[in-house]
C-alpha cells in the first residue's frame, strides 16, 4: 500500500504514470520502480521459483533481489530477465514476470512429489532409463526464466572508453565522501564515481526520519559534487544508474550505463544509446561498494511477504510504500530495530524478534522499546505459517551453548512454541560485504569473526576499500574511513606525502551488534528451510550434497545449484557457506567462499556489441565470383567468414535432390567449384624450403619447381592442427595453401615460430588469400575443358601428371593451373588474379556446356572427400588427434635432418597405444540411413568407445557412408558395432553398423588420371 502524504525521497507526485503488469493495468508515480510501484498497488506474487514452482513475492529492493524477474516490453523493445526491483518505472511501461505466478504450474500440481525430488534427483532417476531422451526434453522445458527474444533489437548501444587516475564504484556514503576527498586535495586528477542507483547517497536516505545530520551532510555533499561537475574542464565524472559488473586486470573496469529516464531512447524519439557501455582504465581504485543484508533461515521462509528488514526499510523511506500492515522484525542485528522505528512512526504495528538476549543493549535497542514497540528478545522465528503469503510464524526461545561440540552452531531452541499473527515478516540476519568486483582479479576474502563476514583482503596495489564493504554500519564511521582511504589513494598517486588518518568514533567490524550466524540443527534439519529462493535449494539439498561426499563448497553449489542463475548468491550463498560449515563441522573461514566473476549483474547483448552488429559484427567475406552464384541461385554456408556456395538447387530441388545431383555430374561428367577462400600463404626466401621441412611432416627439400605436394601440419603435442597443398614455384619460393576456417590461425603460428625460435631463418611470409581467384575443374572430362580453354599447356597424362602445375593463359589471363584433388576424380585448380574471378568462372561455365558442367557448392565437396576417406581438419579430428590417428602414418618423415613441429611427441607412449582412438569407416545395415554427426559408438555395456565425425548419403554408391573415431578402430575392421541416435519423439535407437576402411570409392585410386 502507498502511505498518504509520507514525504518519500525518491516519488515525484506530480507526475502520475500508468503501467501493465501481468496483463493488468496500474498507476504509479515518477520515481518508482516496478517493485515498489506494485507493492503499492497491492501486488504480492511476483513470481513461481525454479524447481518447485512455488509462488514467490519480493524480498529485496535492489540487485539483490532473487525473485521478482520479469520481462519489458514486446516485439523488438523485448527484455528479458530484468529484476523488477532495478527497472524504473515510465509512462506506458509493459511488463510480464518471468514465470506467472497466477498460471497453473505443473511445479506446482505435483507438489506431494516434492519430497522425491532431491538435490540431482533428475539424473539418480532418469539418467540410466532408456526413457531419459523423453524425460530431458520435458525436464528442460520446466526451465529457465522468461523467454528468449525472438526479434531484432531496434535499440542503440555505445562503447565508450575512459582513463581517469581515481574510479569510485559506489555512490553511496562512502563513495561521495572518498571522492570529494580526492577532488578537493588534488588539482589535475580526474575523478569517475559509479553508482548503479538513479540518485547518489545509497542506504542514507534511511536515516533522514531520524537524523537531521544526515541530512545536511547529504545535501553539502552534492554540491559540492555538482559544483566540481559544472567547472569547465571538469574533473568530475558522474555515472548513475550505472553497474561496475566486470574488474580485470590493471584496473580496466567495465560499466554499463543505463537510461536515466527508465525507458528507451530510441522509443522515446531520441537517437542515441539505451545503454552505454564504458570500458574504463584508472590508476587508482576506491571501492565503496556497501553491503547486503542476508535472510534469516526458518521452515518455509520462502512465502511471499517475506523480506529482507533493509528493503522494508527502503521502500518506506525512499517510496512511502509497505507491503503489510501488521509487521514482525527478525534478526540477529540492531538493523531491525532502525526499521522497527520508521515503521511505527508512520503509524504501523510492527514488533520485533531479536536472537540475542537481552542486556548490553544499544541506543537504538532502548529507543525502539520506549517508542513502543513490543520486541521478543531471546527468541528465533522457526516457521513461517501461511499457503503462498506469510500469516503469522512460531516463535522459540533460545540460548547459546555453553560448549558447542566441534564447530556446531552456539544455539539451541528451548522452551514453549508462540504463535504471533502478521502479514509482512522483514529479516535480517547480517551483512554480506559486496566483494563480487574486488575477487574479478583473484583477490582474496577472509572470514572475520567480530563482522560475521567475508571481508576483502586489505592489501592490494591500486586498490582501496572504504565503508560497510569494508565491515562498518555506522554512516559517520563510513565518512571517517572513506577520507582515510582517499587520502592513501593520493599518496598512492604521488599527490600528497603524508597520510592524515582519522579515527573511527565506534569499534571497528561492529556491523550493528549482529550476532554469530544463527544455525541451530533444529532448524536447518527442518523441510523447507530456503537458502537459495531462485534455484529452491534448501538447508537438507545441502546436508544431503555433504552426505554423498561432496566438501568443497564449489562442488557443493554445482551438485545443488545454489548461486546459480541471475542471484548468482548475492542473497543466499554466505547462509549456504555457514549451512554447509555446519554439516561440515568446520569453521566457515574454513569452507571458504566459491569463485567471483564477470558479469556482477546480467550484461544486455546489444550492449556488448555495442555498434558492431548487423553487417559489424563480423566481417563478411566474398570471393570475386560470388554474384556468379547468387544468379546460379545457390544458398551459402558461412566458413571461416567467407560466404560459399553451400548448393545449388533446381527447380524446386530440395537440398538432398541437389547435392545428389551435383555428386553425380562430378562422378561421371564435370562440376566446377569455386575454390577461392581456402588460405594462400606466400613463402619465399633462401631457407623456405628448410621451413616447409619443419613446419610439415613430410619431406620438402627434393620437391622440383614445378610441382605440388600435400602436407600436414601438427603442433608441438602432435596434434594435427591443420592440412593443405604447397607448389614448388622456385627453389625458393612456394604458395602454400591452408583451411578455409585456419588460414588466419596458421598464418599467426607460422610466423610466431619464424620470429621467436627459428630467426635465424631467411624466409619471407605473406598472405596472398584475397590476391587470387581459384575455379576448380572436377570430373572424368575435365581434361578435355582444359584443352579447350588453355591451348598453351599440354594436358596429356604423360605431360601434366598428378601434383604438378604449370603456367597458362586461360582465355587470355595469365594463370597457374595445378593438378590437384579433394575428390579423387580427375581435377584442375585454374588459379588467376582476383580481378579475373568472375570472368574465368563464367568463361568455364559456358565452354563446359557440351558437358554439362555442374556448378556444386561445399556439400557435394564434403561427400565427395568422404566417398575416398579424406579427413577435414577440425570435423574429422579435435585437436587430440595424431597423423597415425587418422591413418596418415605414411605422410611421417623418418630421416629429416632437422625435427619437425610435433615430432619429439610422436614418442610418447600414450601417443602409440592401440586404444586411441582411430579414424574408420561405418556401413550401416540398412543402407538409407544416414547417421547423425556426432552420434556415439556404444560397447555391449552401453559405454562410449567413439563417435561419428562425418556422415553423408553417396549417390555414387547409393547407400549412405560415414567416417567415425573408434576406439582400437582399426582392429575391428568388418565387425559389426552399435550407433547410438536421438530421434525425435521417439528416443533412443541403436543402429548396427559394419566397421570399414576409411575409403569407399576407388580405393585403388584409378579415377584421378580421369577415363583416358
Amino acid at each position: 500500500m502507498r502511505l498518504k502524504n509520507h514525504k518519500s525521497h525518491q516519488i515525484d507526485y506530480s507526475e502520475p504514470l500508468t503501467f501493465v503488469f501481468d496483463n493488468k493495468t496500474y498507476k504509479g508515480f515518477k520515481g518508482d520502480t516496478l517493485a515498489s510501484a506494485l507493492i503499492a498497488n497491492d501486488v504480492l506474487f511476483f513470481a513461481r521459483s525454479f524447481k518447485y514452482g512455488r509462488k514467490r513475492g519480493l524480498m529485496g529492493a535492489g540487485v539483490e533481489e532473487p525473485n521478482a524477474l520479469v520481462s519489458l516490453e514486446i516485439g523488438r523493445r523485448y527484455t528479458p530477465n530484468l529484476k523488477a526491483t532495478e527497472v524504473l518505472l515510465y509512462n506506458g511501461l509493459s511488463a510480464i514476470s518471468a514465470s506467472n505466478p497466477h498460471a497453473l504450474d505443473l511445479r506446482a500440481l505435483i507438489k506431494p512429489l516434492h519430497r522425491f525430488m532431491p538435490v540431482g534427483f533428475y539424473y539418480k532417476t532418469f539418467i540410466k532409463q532408456k526413457v531419459w531422451a523423453m524425460v530431458e526434453g520435458s525436464l528442460r522445458a520446466l526451465a529457465g526464466f522468461s523467454k528468449s527474444p525472438t526479434e531484432v533489437d531496434e535499440d542503440v548501444y555505445d562503447h565508450v572508453f575512459q582513463h581517469t587516475e581515481v574510479l569510485v564504484i559506489g555512490g553511496g556514503v562512502g563513495g561521495i565522501a572518498a571522492a570529494l576527498e580526492v577532488l578537493k586535495n588534488s588539482k589535475d586528477q580526474r575523478v569517475i564515481l559509479v553508482d548503479e542507483r538513479k540518485n547518489l547517497g545509497g542506504e542514507l536516505f534511511n536515516e533522514f526520519s531520524s537524523d537531521d545530520s544526515a541530512v545536511k551532510w547529504h545535501n553539502e555533499g552534492l554540491d559540492e559534487l555538482l559544483a566540481f561537475k559544472n567547472e569547465e574542464n571538469s574533473r568530475l565524472t558522474l555515472l548513475t544508474q550505472s553497474t561496475a559488473y566486470a574488474w580485470y586486470d590493471h584496473n580496466y573496469i567495465e560499466v554499463l550505463q543505463a537510461n536515466t529516464s527508465g525507458e528507451s531512447m530510441i522509443s522515446s524519439g531520441i537517437q542515441s544509446a539505451r545503454k552505454i557501455l564504458h570500458k574504463i582504465r584508472a590508476k587508482e581504485v576506491i571501492l565503496a561498494t556497501g553491503a547486503h543484508e542476508r535472510p534469516m533461515l526458518f521452515e518455509t521462509n520462502d512465502l511471499a511477504n517475506i523480506m529482507l528488514s533493509q528493503s522494508v526499510r527502503r521502500y518506506l523511506n525512499e517510496y512511502g510504500v509497505v507491503s503489510g500492515k501488521n509487521v514482525i522484525l527478525y534478526g540477529n542485528n540492531d538493523s531491525i530495530y532502525s526499521t522497527a522505528i520508521d515503521l511505527n512512526n508512520q503509524k504501523i504495528n510492527c514488533s520485533v524478534v531479536d536472537v540475542r538476549p537481552s542486556g548490553n543493549e544499544s541506543e537504538v535497542v532502548i529507543n525502539a522499546k520506549n517508542s513502543g514497540v513490543k520486541v521478543f528478545q531471546g527468541y528465533a522465528v522457526i516457521k513461517a505459517n501461511g499457503t503462498n503469503f506469510v500469516k503469522g510464524i512460531e516463535i522459540s526461545q533460545v540460548e547459546m551453548k555453553a560448549k558447542p561440540p566441534k564447530w556446531e552452531s552456539n544455539w539451541k531452541l528451548t522452551g514453549i512454541i508462540k504463535k504471533l499473527k502478521c502479514d509482512l515478516l522483514a529479516t535480517s540476519g547480517g551483512f554480506n560485504p559486496v566483494v563480487h568486483l574486488d575477487c574479478h582479479c583473484g583477490a582474496k576474502t577472509f572470514f572475520d569473526e567480530d563482522a560475521q563476514a567475508f571481508l576483502p583482503q586489505k592489501e592490494r596495489n591500486n586498490r582501496q576499500i572504504c565503508g560497510s564493504v569494508n565491515g562498518l554500519g555506522k554512516w559517520q564511521d563510513v565518512v571517517i574511513d572513506a577520507k582515510n582511504k582517499a587520502q592513501l589513494t593520493l599518496n598512492s598517486l604521488g599527490i600528497i606525502e603524508e597520510v592524515n588518518h582519522t579515527k573511527l568514533s565506534t569499534n571497528y567490524l561492529n556491523f550493528f551488534n549482529a550476532s554469530k550466524f544463527f544455525m541451530p540443527r533444529e532448524i536447518l534439519n527442518r523441510p523447507k528451510v530456503f537458502i537459495d529462493m531462485q534455484n529452491d535449494v534448501t538447508t537438507l539439498d545441502v546436508a544431503l550434497a555433504i552426505k554423498e561426499g561432496y566438501r568443497s563448497i564449489e562442488h557443493i553449489k554445482r551438485y545443488t545449484a545454489m548461486g546459480f542463475g541471475t542471484d548468482q548468491g548475492k542473497t543466499g550463498n554466505i547462509n549456504g557457506i555457514a549451512v554447509a560449515a555446519e554439516f561440515l563441522g568446520v569453521p566457515m573461514s574454513e569452507v571458504g567462499t566459491t569463485t567471483f566473476r564477470p558479469a556482477y549483474t546480467g550484461v544486455d547483448f546489444g550492449a556488448m556489441a555495442g555498434r558492431e552488429i548487423g553487417d559489424f559484427f563480423d566481417p563478411q567475406r566474398f570471393t570475386t565470383i560470388h554474384d556468379s552464384h547468387i544468379e546460379s541461385g545457390a544458398e551459402f554456408e558461412l566458413v571461416g567468414q567467407w560466404y560459399r556456395p553451400w548448393f545449388y538447387p533446381q527447380d524446386g530441388e530440395n537440398m538432398e535432390q541437389a547435392v545428389n545431383r551435383e555428386c553425380l555430374a562430378v562422378r561421371t561428367s564435370i562440376g566446377m567449384m569455386d575454390a577461392s577462400t581456402l588460405g594462400k600463404i606466400d613463402v619465399q626466401g633462401a631457407d623456405a624450403r628448410e621451413f616447409l621441412s619443419r613446419v610439415y611432416t613430410n619431406a620438402w627439400m627434393k620437391l622440383a619447381p614445378g610441382s605440388c605436394r600435400y602436407g600436414l601440419m601438427c603442433n608441438e603435442k602432435g596434434m594435427v592442427i591443420d592440412d593443405g597443398v604447397s607448389t614448388c614455384i622456385d627453389d625458393n619460393h612456394f604458395i602454400m595453401t591452408t583451411t578455409t576456417g585456419g588460414a588466419a590461425s596458421v598464418f599467426s603460428t607460422l610466423e610466431m615460430w619464424l620470429q621467436t625460435e627459428w630467426s635465424e631463418l631467411d624466409v619471407h611470409l605473406s598472405s596472398v588469400t584475397d590476391q587470387y581467384s581459384t575455379v576448380a575443374v572436377v570430373g572424368p572430362n575435365a581434361r578435355h575443358l582444359m584443352k579447350l580453354l588453355c591451348q598453351d599447356i599440354d594436358f596429356e597424362r604423360e605431360n601434366f601428371k598428378f601434383m604438378q602445375w604449370r603456367p597458362g593463359t586461360v582465355s587470355g589471363v595469365n594463370a597457374r593451373i595445378m593438378r590437384i584433388s579433394f575428390s579423387g576424380e580427375l581435377a584442375y585448380e585454374i588459379n588467376i588474379e582476383a580481378n579475373y574471378g568472375r570472368y574465368i568462372w563464367d568463361k568455364v561455365l559456358l565452354a563446359g556446356k557440351q558437358w554439362n558442367i555442374t556448378p556444386y557448392g561445399t556439400e557435394t565437396m564434403h561427400v565427395l572427400r568422404a566417398e575416398k576417406g579424406f579427413i577435414i581438419v577440425g570435423q574429422d579430428t579435435d585437436g587430440s588427434m595424431t597423423p597415425s590417428d587418422v591413418n596418415m602414418d605414411w605422410i611421417l618423415a623418418k630421416n629429416k635432418p632437422f625435427s619437425y613441429i610435433g615430432q619429439r611427441s610422436f614418442s610418447i607412449s600414450a601417443l602409440n597405444s592401440n586404444e586411441r582412438l582411430q579414424l574408420v569407416g561405418l556401413l550401416t545395415k540398412d543402407q538409407l540411413v544416414v547417421l547423425p554427426e556426432g552420434s556415439h559408438i556404444i560397447n555391449n555395456k552401453g559405454k562410449s568407445v567413439g563417435y561419428v565425425t562425418s556422415s553423408y548419403y553417396s549417390p555414387i554408391l547409393g547407400r549412405s557412408i560415414a567416417l567415425a573415431q573408434l576406439k582400437s578402430g582399426l582392429s575391428q575392421i568388418g565387425q559389426i558395432v552399435l550407433v547410438k541416435i536421438v530421434q525425435e519423439k521417439r528416443g533412443l535407437k541403436e543402429i548396427p553398423c559394419e566397421v570399414s576402411r576409411s575409403v569407399f570409392y576407388d580405393i585403388e585410386g584409378e579415377k584421378v588420371d580421369g577415363n583416358e
